[in-house]
């Protein structure tokens, strides 16, 4: 029995042979990768030495878990990179097309305005899992010698993937919204960056905002999954927070066509 054909897979595999035919997906991996890569040796060194001191000094109280010490550091680091690398990886996406006058022949194709949204996201997301992967060696490697909570770092992985797509899925939207690439990509990090340090004022905000402002949060909802908490708020939060920007890049389609 021949399996039904997705519209939307047409425009995901031109998106993702179009990063992986010019340099800025590679460019971005390596960046990426080479950043964790020190960061996880600095951790990895500093686990060394406070377990040398712990031999040392075997009743100094100290307590040396490597998935809370090694672990948790480096995703919290990933999720912070992702804040800075994401943007350049979406300000392309609908940005060329307008520049190009590309994205008129895109409607012209027999494709829904969904099918295009969607294509293009999960090409993008597969190139940031991808790119994310990657740092999964690390744990193979050094698991020889530490005992990592396997479960901890797959939640982990899970927390940062749906953080990816939320930060994707912004980018997106505000890529539609320009033919200006440097400025798709400055327009989401900026509301990324406010998403993710909007907490700061909850404090200020009176204890009446003090719950809202938190629950706005990218970093607040994200910091439990390092830590092995699977909470349903936070999935639905990341849920909600994609469906929402996927349903406006949507909505900015739908209008182009209609002017069209």
């Amino acid at each position: 029995m021949k399996a039904p054909r997705l519209p939307f897979v047409p425009v995901y595999r031109k998106e993702l042979k179009t990063y992986f035919i010019s340099p800025i997906a590679y460019v971005i991996l390596f960046i990426f990768n080479l950043v964790m890569g020190f960061i996880a040796y600095a951790l990895l060194g500093y686990y060394n030495l406070m377990s040398m001191r712990e031999s040392a000094y075997p009743y100094g109280g100290f307590s040396l878990n490597p998935t809370e010490m090694i672990g948790g550091p480096i995703f919290h680091n990933m999720g912070v990179t992702s804040l800075f690398m994401l943007p350049l990886l979406t300000m392309r996406l609908f940005s060329e097309e307008k520049k190009t006058d590309t994205i008129e022949l895109l409607f012209t194709y027999p494709l829904r305005d969904w099918d295009i949204v969607w294509g293009k996201f999960l090409a993008v997301l597969t190139v940031y899992a991808v790119m994310v992967g990657i740092t999964g060696i690390f744990f193979f490697m050094v698991e020889v010698w530490l005992n990592f909570d396997r479960l901890v770092l797959l939640n982990a992985y899970l927390g940062l993937l749906l953080l990816g797509a939320a930060f994707l899925a912004a980018g997106l939207f505000l890529s539609s919204l320009t033919d200006n690439q440097i400025v798709a990509a400055v327009m989401t990090f900026g509301l990324l960056l406010l998403f993710w340090i909007i907490s700061w004022v909850s404090d200020l905000a009176g204890p009446r905002f003090k719950e809202f402002f938190t629950s706005l949060s990218l970093f607040e909802h994200y910091d439990n999954f390092p830590k092995g908490i699977l909470d349903t708020r936070d999935l639905i939060y990341y849920l909600s927070f994609s469906s929402l920007f996927l349903y406006l890049t949507l909505r900015v389609l739908a209008s182009k066509r209609y002017r069209g």
